[in-house]
This record gives structure tokens, sequence and C-alpha cells, in this order.
């Protein structure tokens, strides 16, 4: 069957993801805690499950997200205050035209997550089209223990000129510095570039949310250190703005 043929029923599957998202915003809003923290996380799911057809045929080069809820945009106030949307907007607006956005982002990722589930769907990708643009961050959710060779499995498996973030370092997690040299060690032989969305230690009181997801004003500073290893140009306008 053509594509042609399958859009009015993407349309309607994802006028339908849309409708579902807001119900579990709105009653998201009148709940506590965590239960308004999971139905936050199921709206913004099915919102890029509504993008994901919007755009499943569009041309325009392609970006393919890896990593936690963090990457969906968890913790800031809507989907496009995330720092995906705000990246991809920047880009847009820079080149006139839109990019393709696949986000394989899941909430409460860890690095096996990535590994196991993610890499495998974006090498399918890579497969059908040229992928332009791979970022990947992920590492809160994971604990002590091995975390070092998985980190490692992790980047001798993401493509070359893949944008990796660093591990953030958390009291619970002592160790995470010197992954964090390792992490950088292994990008630079791997032609990997690194960003440090954490560094930012002045203000991480004020830009992050609950569940160490960063806020709107998180997200902005997020999509600024994206923008600095992907696009220079882009982010110095964005700075000036």
């Amino acid at each position: 069957m053509s594509p042609a043929l399958l859009e009015p029923a993407e349309h309607a599957l994802a006028v339908l993801r849309r409708a579902r998202a807001r119900g579990e915003r709105f009653v998201g809003a009148l709940l506590p805690g965590a239960t308004a923290r999971r139905m936050q996380a199921a709206a913004v799911v099915d919102e890029w499950a509504a993008a994901h057809l919007d755009t499943h045929h569009d041309p325009g080069p392609l970006w393919v997200v890896l990593g936690d809820g963090a990457s969906l945009g968890l913790g800031a106030s809507t989907r496009a205050a995330g720092y995906v949307c705000l990246v991809a907007e920047a880009l847009a607006a820079a080149d006139g035209a839109p990019w393709r956005l696949v986000n394989l982002a899941e909430v409460g990722a860890d690095l096996d997550d990535v590994v196991a589930r993610q890499l495998p769907r974006l090498a399918e990708l890579s497969a059908q089209s040229p992928v332009a643009l791979v970022t990947c961050v992920v590492g809160a959710a994971d604990g002590p223990g091995d975390t070092e060779e998985r980190l490692r499995t992790l980047l001798a498996a993401l493509p070359a000129g893949a944008v990796v973030a660093t591990l953030p370092v958390l009291r619970r997690r002592p160790g995470t510095v010197p992954l964090n040299a390792v992490l950088r060690s292994e990008a630079a032989e791997r032609g990997l570039r690194v960003i440090d969305p954490w560094d930012d230690s002045g203000r991480r009181g004020r830009w992050y949310g609950a569940d160490y997801h960063p806020n709107d004003v998180g997200h902005a500073a997020w999509a600024r250190a994206v923008l600095a290893a992907v696009r220079p140009d882009v982010a110095g306008r964005a700075a000036a703005e």
C-alpha cells in the first residue's frame, strides 16, 4: 500500500493521540506528585507519537534522538518547550526548512535500554535514508556497578559525529566524575561530539524540576548546549536574540 493511501488513517491516529495527550495533561494537573508526573510522561509520549505520524513522509535532514525522558521534554511545561523541539525550531529557522525528527527516547531509559532497543531502530532508519544528526542524552537513571562497561558499549555503538551528553554528577553517585573522563576519552577516539548540559552549577537550583528533569529554563540551556556542538553559528544567533 502506498504512503499516500495511509495518510488519512495516520492523520486520524495523530489527532487521536493529541486528544488523548490533552486529556492526560488535564487530569495530571489535578493530581498530586508522582501520579501527576506519570500523566505528564504519558502525555509527552502520545504527543511524540502524533508528531512522528505527521512528519513520517516529510522531506528534510533526519535527526534521530536517543535517550531518556528528558529528551521527550519531561520537566518542561509543554513538549514544544523541551530542548529537542527548541533545537529543531532553531535549525529550521536557520535553514529555512524543517528537519525530519524521530525521537526514540523512552521514559526511564538507561544505558542498556539505548543499546538494546533504540540503537537497533536507529540502524533501521539509517538503512532507509541518511541520518544527518544523532544525539544521545542518557545516564541519569543508571546506578553504580558496571556502568563504565555499559557506557563503553554505548559509545562504541554510536555513529561517528553523534552528539553524546555527559552523565549527571549526583551525590548518590560519587563515581560519575571518572565516568565522564572515560566518556570524553572514548568520544575523542571515536569521533563523537560531547556536550555537558549539567555544567551550569550556579543555576541548578532554579532550572531543575521534579525527578531531576530540567524545567523550561533548563531545557533552554540544554538546547543551547546541543546547538553549540551541532551548529555554532545558530547557537550564537540564538544567544544574541
